[in-house]
């Protein structure tokens, strides 16, 4: 019995260290931005930070990264988000989005699964503002489009052979993207002959973009705007993400995962250091991929493990995470978060009875009542699947969500 007493005492010692070095915040609907006035002292002089998320179809982390990111653009001078999605799509709608209306700059940019109502008023805000999108990833995000409209734009400066050569790149880019992905999804073997098919478009596009890179980069000598420059900088930047692309997409699930995430770093590193390096930046994007020491028995690490230490340093990474309610998966299927286990990231955070929660590691000393943040913890993966974490270890700070919900999808049109 008095082992018993000793653990219950030992628990809600954890519980009341928590409640006095948290900070609560109103529902995600009805939290405003300036609630995240306590940021300037956490962040202080950082200058990127990092926003995770337990999962990419949760309504409530929408909504509060949303407001989130309004204040640090907004009273911290952030002018930069770097989203989880395709570099050049994003960057090319970023650059065209005075031409279209906000749910078709959100819908052109990102990934569909991010495509929702709470999400929208984040896209005006940059529509409006000096805040710039900016992507990270390999993966294609919207359509073939998208990207050579950029390029047109950049006309006569960039000739009809180049533009041709480059509308030829995208839509096989595309077309090979959903054909094979098919075939992943379904775990299905690729048939010969498509493989073959795909080979010879390799061989192809290799040599294409090869050509193009070398004409792009006498362009760049040649040209004495800066911001003429930045863009023909990024038309190499997305054609040599498009040529990483069509070299590794056949990989296997685990191995894609490991390279896929090596070339986020190096894409990350360039818009950090090469294409913004005076300022500010926020990243968005999963908790698997921003935790920063992590690492799987498989050998996978994630983007922020991976990333230079010069950009750790000038980093403060914050995870979302979630207690209760119905979300969907990635492909749209509706499931109930399980219940986490007691001592868990979530239950611990789940007993101070607050719509949400943040909570601070980065500048938190040990002792007996915090121990769980520097040890071995549980948490529940999409809110469903229990892993183990060093919550100091793999971020700086989180954020905790009683409630949440499946957010409301944006229309899509006949023809997307």
């Amino acid at each position: 019995m008095g082992l018993f007493f000793k653990g219950k005492e030992k628990y809600l010692n954890c519980v009341e260290w928590l409640s006095k070095n948290s900070i609560h915040l109103n529902e995600p609907t009805e939290c405003t931005p300036q609630e995240f006035e306590f940021l300037h002292h956490i962040i202080k002089d950082k200058r990127i930070v990092w926003l995770g998320e337990n999962g990419h179809n949760i309504r409530e982390h929408n909504i509060m990264k949303s407001k989130i990111i309004e204040f640090l653009h907004k009273e911290m001078n952030f002018t930069v988000l770097a989203f989880e999605s395709g570099l050049a799509e994003c960057y090319s709608a970023n650059d065209l989005k005075e031409e279209f209306t906000d749910e078709d700059f959100l819908k052109n940019a990102i990934y569909s699964l991010w495509a929702t109502k709470e999400n929208l008023s984040l896209f005006q805000l940059m529509k409006k503002s000096d805040l710039s999108l900016i992507g990270i990833d390999i993966n294609p995000s919207s359509n073939p489009d998208l990207f050579v409209k950029f390029v047109q734009e950049l006309s006569p400066v960039i000739s009809e052979d180049v533009i041709e050569k480059i509308e030829y790149v995208e839509a096989n880019v595309y077309k090979w993207y959903y054909q094979l992905g098919q075939y992943k999804a379904r775990r299905k073997k690729v048939p010969a002959e498509m493989l073959h098919e795909f080979a010879e478009f390799k061989e192809k596009a290799s040599a294409v973009i090869a050509d193009l890179e070398a004409i792009h980069k006498g362009y760049i000598l040649a040209l004495e705007d800066h911001e003429l420059v930045c863009k023909v900088k990024m038309i190499i930047r997305c054609l040599q993400n498009r040529l990483y692309f069509i070299n590794h997409i056949h990989r296997n699930h685990r191995k894609y995962k490991k390279v896929r995430e090596k070339r986020m770093k190096e894409n990350l590193e360039w818009v950090c250091q090469e294409l913004y390096p005076d300022e500010k930046i926020i990243i968005w994007a999963h908790n698997l991929h921003i935790f920063k020491q992590y690492k799987t028995f498989t050998g996978f690490e994630p983007l922020g493990a991976i990333i230079s230490d010069e950009i750790k340093e000038q980093s403060y990474y914050l995870g979302l995470f979630m207690y209760e309610g119905e979300i969907h998966t990635d492909t749209g299927q509706p499931y109930k978060i399980e219940k986490p286990p007691k001592k868990s990231l979530e239950d611990y955070m789940h007993q101070l009875q607050s719509p949400a929660l943040f909570t601070d590691f980065s500048q938190v000393e040990k002792n007996s009542s915090n121990k769980w943040i520097f040890t071995k913890t549980i948490f529940l993966e999409s809110g469903t699947m229990p892993t183990l974490f060093v919550p100091r270890d793999q971020l700086d700070g989180a954020m905790f969500v009683e409630s949440v919900s499946s957010p409301e999808y944006l229309k899509r049109s006949k023809n997307e």
